[in-house]
């Protein structure tokens, strides 16, 4: 017994150093010109390969070594994909029963470049090629597990089946250029490492990623179940977490003409959700989950809000200049300020329907808070009703510049306006609600001019009355305020909840 056990060890022992004699001796860049041209058929763009290889590193390790997808249609010098090598570690025992067991596959420092034209069309090419040595030489089956098993394929004149049991991508590049705005936009993802276990098509696959998205230091984790899309289903993300710390806005928004304002600072956001479906078409609207969002060093570029919730007091022309020059020093200098800064903003946020949805809404800075509801489409468009309340302090100096606005004073003293904040980002509109402050100024100024015509009324009032007759009757005043009060509309004289 034990001479056939010494006797099995020592053909074992003969099968591992012919397998490594081979290994080493076999010239496996002759075939590099035919993988290239079979790989440029395929995907037909040019194809460049720099070597061919084998190693042994407690396996057959086969390399590829400087991999280049270009596109024609392009005009820059950017490929679709580059990467420095691939390599796969592959079983050798199996190799026996013509079954070729990869224990690993690793991509290192792939650069992958996606991109949408003008015309919205979008490039996956780079990352379908950066997913292709994992995926597409597995047809659907079942294997051990940790790995996944295809039904028998032919290589020359044997057949095989392969397996594979883990895929990593190790620091690589995303790129992201969109030519439907103007200027175009880029987005980069750098340090780029993605491990995927459980390998399997049509099934969930373990899926960990970690990145520096816009940054130079990782600031992006997401983790989850991935399922690849196939013939018969879409494919789907679940029990997705994704967290983004520090995130710069004003490098993933879209760019800002000069002067228009822009959302600025630094993005935290951490939500716990899913992906119905991969399908393009129904992407954004398949998202969902809830989370938080937090946003430091926030700040609006190039928008005042406080001056062009004013600015649009129609019923009040010149209300801004007056302000500017009755207020007291420190509060017209606040006026005159071109930006808008918040204190730290921390929300709650739901996913759903394509957009972020925010139910409790405060957001505050020196001298004002918001309060509402409202939401942020992932395709840009905002709508965002609230309510805005001015500091005690500087409603009362507002009030003593301007005595029209006390109307607009809640129970605490603060001036209260309804607001909207609406658009397509980055070009959004504050809109204050113009009915609802016309009909509480032009109540409240009728309600005082009649009753100063019902004191000039009395005998007291003597020659007043006659005085103010010269310039026009009671009943043509009051005429012509309600007259304009009409014209707006019939507005309400309850601004909406402000939750």
């Amino acid at each position: 017994m034990k001479k056939i056990l010494l006797t099995c060890l020592v053909l074992l022992g003969l099968v591992v150093l012919a397998v490594a004699i081979f290994v080493v001796t076999f010239d496996v860049d002759r075939y590099r010109p035919m993988l290239a041209r079979r790989l440029q058929e395929a995907i037909h763009r040019p194809v460049t390969l720099e070597r061919l290889s084998l190693n042994w590193r407690g396996g057959i390790a086969v390399q590829v070594q400087g991999l280049r997808i270009s596109d024609e249609a392009s005009a820059g010098p950017e490929p679709v994909i580059q990467l420095e090598s691939a390599s796969a570690l592959v079983r050798p025992l199996p190799l026996l029963r013509k079954e070729v067991q990869v224990a690993s596959l690793v991509l290192r420092r792939p650069r992958i470049r996606i991109a949408r034209d003008a015309q919205g069309r979008i490039d996956l090419l780079g990352l379908a090629a950066a997913a292709s040595p994992a995926l597409s030489a597995i047809p659907p089956g079942t294997g051990q597990a940790g790995a996944v098993s295809s039904r028998p394929t032919s290589v020359g004149d044997a057949v095989v089946s392969f397996n594979i049991a883990s895929f990593r991508i190790e620091d690589g590049t995303l790129h992201w250029s969109d030519a439907t705005t103007q200027p175009p936009s880029e987005l980069w993802l750098k340090r780029l490492d993605v491990t995927v276990r459980n390998i399997a098509l049509g099934r969930p696959m373990d899926v960990a990623l970690a990145g520096a998205l816009a940054a130079d230091a990782p600031n992006l984790r997401l983790s989850g179940r991935f399922t690849t899309p196939s013939p018969s289903r879409a494919g789907s993300l679940e029990q997705a977490n994704l967290m983004i710390e520090g995130l710069p806005l004003e490098r993933i928004l879209p760019p800002a003409r000069p002067g228009e304002p822009q959302l600025q600072g630094k993005l935290t956001v951490n939500v716990h959700g899913s992906v119905a479906t991969l399908d393009p078409s129904q992407l954004a609207r398949a998202i969902s989950g809830e989370g938080g969002l937090g946003l430091a060093e926030a700040r609006i570029a190039n928008l005042n809000v406080l001056r062009a919730v004013f600015e649009r007091f129609s019923m009040l022309p010149g209300l801004v200049e007056a302000l500017q020059a009755r207020l007291p020093p420190a509060y017209q200098a606040k006026l005159a300020e071109s930006d808008t800064v918040f204190e730290p903003i921390d929300l709650a946020l739901r996913v759903e329907e394509g957009s972020l949805r925010f139910e409790d809404m405060r957001v505050r800075s020196d001298t004002f808070e918001l309060i509402g509801t409202g939401y942020l489409g992932l395709d840009g468009n905002v709508d965002i009703r609230s309510t805005l309340r001015i500091e005690p302090t500087l409603s009362a100096a507002i009030f003593r510049s301007v005595e029209e606005l006390r109307t607009l004073a809640n129970a605490s003293g603060e001036l209260e306006i309804p607001l909207a904040i609406q658009g397509q980002a980055p070009r959004v509109a504050v809109l204050p609600d113009l009915r609802y402050v016309a009909s509480r100024i032009v109540v409240t100024t009728a309600v005082d001019l009649i009753g100063q015509l019902l004191r000039k009324d009395t005998p007291e009032a003597g020659g007043e009355a006659g005085s103010d007759q010269a310039e026009g009757s009671p009943d043509d005043i009051l005429g012509q305020l309600l007259k304009k009060a009409i014209r707006r509309g019939n507005p309400s004289d309850a601004p909406p909840s402000s939750h």
